[in-house]
């Protein structure tokens, strides 16, 4: 468009005597975009390759960091315009500390039907008949991550379902590869184990998934899109392009779930951009469940507070605030809304 625009023009203007001047191009919007590298990054990747960012007239920079504590400062600083990652009790001291960023999107939650996240137990403690139910927790280790995670409230929660209490159960802090080296040397009993881990894990004969947690938390929000405050009130017309890239490419990947894994339409091409950026086998991709991932963006607020409600029992996050303080879902609507109604296509 803009080549024939400036044809007209040279044309207009040799006619007219006054030469010919070339007309610049209008350059993309650049959009630094932290991730984890995670799986649960696939529709970033989706519309990187897909071309849904650059149709928005967008350059979009992924930058993969190693944790989601990462993401906060730079978020708060602007140095990113958009991050991603669980609400640890980390990510709301920052925001007590004045640190300004908004929660804008869905990346991930669980749902019925979506094993990605499961109590995650050792085989021998099952064969031995050692653990038959949650209840059985009570005196087990189980491993997080790190202190202060979003699977801790997850603990709390089945504890109570179970009719424990949460200081029955022992959190052991290790990362997730450690985690599975644990569970083969006996050093832990179960985990929280989240894809493609457990696959891995049940293919070495290392452990089982027990049960799904969403038997005793519902549709826990695992993670969600973050923007910056500067991002989003200074380049608000940019953020909301970002918005509407992301949800096609969250589109996209929808339309490639089947029965909670990627096997539905579009499912190779959606296989081929994640073992690509994630250096993962299309066979582990295929096999792996997946995260839940609304294609509206909405986001489980109450489930939110949930959780810091949890982390402000326990001490670890002191201060007046709430979720609804910073959730914003007024991208995600102009987006959805923009789009249109979403129809998944069929194989």
């Amino acid at each position: 468009m803009h080549r024939v625009l400036s044809a007209v023009i040279c044309v207009a203007s040799a006619a007219l005597g006054t030469g010919c001047v070339a007309m610049p191009a209008h350059a993309a919007d650049k959009v630094a975009v932290g991730t984890g590298g995670s799986a649960s990054d696939a529709p970033f990747y989706i519309a990187h390759d897909k071309g849904f960012f650059k149709d928005e007239g967008l350059d979009v920079d992924l930058i993969v960091l190693d944790s989601g504590a990462k993401v906060i400062a730079p978020l708060g600083t602007g140095e990113l315009d958009v991050g991603s990652g669980a609400l640890s009790v980390g990510f709301w001291n920052a925001l007590l500390r004045g640190v300004k960023f908004r929660i804008v999107a869905d990346r991930g939650h669980a749902e019925p039907g979506y094993l990605y996240q499961t109590v995650f137990m050792r085989k021998d403690l099952l064969d031995s008949g050692e653990f038959k139910s949650l209840a059985d927790l009570k005196g087990k280790t189980m491993g997080f991550a790190a202190q202060g995670v979003t699977s801790l409230s997850l603990l709390n929660e089945a504890a109570k379902f179970a009719g424990i209490r949460y200081e029955d159960v022992e959190p052991v802090y290790l990362s997730f590869p450690q985690q599975i080296a644990a569970l083969q040397n006996k050093a832990l009993d179960g985990t929280f184990l989240i894809e493609p881990q457990a696959t891995a894990a049940v293919n070495a004969g290392y452990g089982v998934r027990f049960m799904d947690t969403n038997v005793f938390y519902p549709y826990q929000q695992i993670s969600t899109i973050f923007y910056s405050d500067k991002f989003a009130r200074e380049r608000s017309a940019v953020a909301d392009k970002f918005m509407r890239a992301w949800l096609r490419g969250v589109r996209a990947y929808n339309d490639a779930l089947m029965g909670g894994k990627i096997a539905g339409a579009g499912a190779d091409e959606v296989v081929a951009t994640m073992a690509k950026n994630f250096n993962m086998k299309p066979e582990l991709v295929r096999e792996m469940y997946s995260q839940a991932v609304h294609v509206d963006g909405t986001v489980n607020a109450a489930g939110i507070q949930k959780d810091l409600d949890f982390f402000q029992k326990q001490g670890w996050v002191t201060g007046q605030i709430k979720a609804s303080d910073v959730i914003d879902m007024s991208f995600a609507q102009k987006g959805s809304a923009a789009l249109g109604p979403y129809q998944r296509k069929s194989q």
